[in-house]
C-alpha cells in the first residue's frame, strides 16, 4: 500500500475501476464528503437539533466539504512527508493515534472554520451543548469509521502481499519442475539417440570407412551442443539451429538421400532467448512420425521468424502427416507442458496440414 495513494471509498469494488490520480481523488472526496453531511446532518436531528430545512442542509453540505478536504489534505501529507509510513511501522497505538487523530483535527477545525468564517448561520456554536455534543460525536463517528477503512485496507495489503508472494514461489517450483523434467528428457532422448548411431556408425565402418566417419563427426558435434544445453537454463535460437543442424546431419548419413532439410534463422533473432532442447522434439517427431514411415522420405524445414509481440519457429515436413484427431503424441504433449509452466499462455504451440503432404508444427514464444 503505497502512502497517501489510498482513499476510503475503494473499499467498494466499484470504485476501484479507476487508477489514483488527483482529480480522482478529489471527486472521491466529494462523494465521501456527502456521506459526511447524512451523518452530521442525523446526529444534529437525533440529538435534538431544530426541525429540519433545506438551509440546515446546505449547511451540512458545506461543513462536510470543508472538514473532509481537510481530512484529505491531512492524509495526504502525512503520505507526502512519510508521517504515514513511521506510523504504520510503529507500535498499533501509533497507527490508531494517527489515523484517527487526523479526523478528529479535521472535524474539529472545520466546524471552527466554517462558523467564524462563513456566515451560515451557525455562529456561537461552541456555547450549545447540543452542538458541542453534535461536533464531539461527528468526531468520534468519523475517527472510528476511517480508522476501520485504514486498518482494514493494511490488513487487505498485508493478505495481498503474502497471496503474491506465494504465487511467485509456486511459479518458481513449476519452473523448476519444467526443468527437471527437461532434463529427463533430455536423459532420455540421449541413450536412445546414441545407441542407435552407434550401432550404425558400427554397421558402416567395414563398407564405407568415410560415411562413418562423417556420421561419428556430426555426432560428436551434436553431442557438443547437447551437453552446453543440459548446462544451462537457457540457450539462443542460433546455438539452438546449430544443435538441430548437427541431430539432422547423423540422420541425413543413415537415411540418405531420403532426408532433405534447411534450418533459417534470420540473424536479427539469433541471439534471441529460450528454453534448450525445445526444437529438437519438434524435428525428432517429424523424422519418426512424418519421413521414416514414407518409402522416399521427404524434406524439413525450421523457419523462425517475427510475428508482432511473438517469435515464431515452424518445423514443417512433406511427411506421412499426422491422423485428423492426433496431438501429435506424447512428445509434443509434453511440449505443450513445458511451454505452460515456463510461459503460461503467452506462449502456444500449434499443429496444422502442410499442404500438399506432411504436417507444420508451429511454436510460438514471447519476443
Amino acid at each position: 500500500m503505497e502512502d497517501g495513494k489510498f482513499h476510503p471509498l475503494e473499499i467498494i469494488p466499484f470504485f476501484r475501476r479507476w487508477p489514483c490520480s488527483v482529480l480522482r481523488d478529489f471527486i472521491y472526496t466529494f462523494i465521501w464528503n456527502c456521506g459526511f453531511a447524512a451523518v452530521f446532518y442525523t446526529l444534529d436531528i437525533a440529538l435534538g437539533g431544530n426541525r429540519s430545512s433545506w438551509a440546515k442542509v446546505n449547511a451540512y453540505l458545506l461543513i462536510s466539504n470543508v472538514v473532509g478536504y481537510l481530512i484529505h489534505f491531512g492524509f495526504w501529507s502525512g503520505g507526502a512527508l512519510g508521517i504515514e509510513r513511521a506510523a504504520r511501522r510503529s507500535h498499533v497505538l501509533v497507527k490508531i493515534l494517527y489515523y484517527s487523530g487526523i479526523p478528529t483535527l479535521s472535524v474539529l477545525g472545520g466546524f471552527w472554520i466554517v462558523s467564524h468564517f462563513m456566515d451560515i448561520g451557525i455562529r456561537g456554536w461552541g456555547a450549545s451543548p447540543a452542538a458541542v455534543m453534535s461536533i464531539l460525536v461527528s468526531s468520534i463517528v468519523i475517527s472510528l469509521v476511517l480508522t476501520a477503512v485504514f486498518f482494514w485496507r493494511e490488513r487487505s495489503a498485508v493478505a495481498e502481499a503474502m497471496i503474491e508472494r506465494e504465487r511467485t514461489k509456486l511459479e518458481r517450483i513449476e519452473r523448476e519442475a519444467a526443468l527437471a523434467n527437461l532434463r529427463a528428457l533430455q536423459a532420455q532422448i540421449e541413450p536412445h539417440f546414441l545407441f542407435n548411431t552407434l550401432a550404425n556408425v558400427t554397421g558402416l565402418i567395414d563398407p564405407d570407412p568415410a560415411k562413418a566417419k562423417r556420421m561419428l563427426e556430426s555426432f560428436i558435434r551434436f553431442l557438443r551442443a547437447t551437453l552446453a544445453a543440459t548446462r544451462a537454463e537457457s540457450t539462443t535460437l542460433g546455438d539452438e539451429a546449430g544443435l538441430i543442424g548437427a541431430f539432422l546431419d547423423v540422420l541425413g548419413v543413415r537415411m540418405g538421400n531420403r532426408l532433405r532439410y534447411k534450418v533459417d534463422v534470420p540473424e536479427d533473432l539469433a541471439a534471441f532467448t529460450l528454453p534448450p532442447m525445445l526444437i529438437q522434439p519438434v524435428v525428432e517427431n517429424a523424422i519418426r512420425h512424418g519421413l521414416e514411415p514414407k518409402v522416399d522420405g521427404g524434406e524439413i524445414a525450421v523457419r523462425v521468424r517475427r510475428e508482432g509481440e511473438q517469435v515464431a519457429i515452424e518445423v514443417a515436413d512433406t511427411g506421412m502427416g499426422f491422423a485428423p484427431v492426433t496431438t501429435g503424441g506424447v512428445g509434443l504433449t509434453n511440449l505443450r507442458d513445458r511451454l505452460r509452466l515456463l510461459y503460461g499462455e503467452r506462449a502456444s504451440l500449434t499443429i496444422r496440414e502442410n499442404a500438399p503432404a506432411g504436417t507444420s508444427v508451429t511454436i510460438r514464444l514471447p519476443a
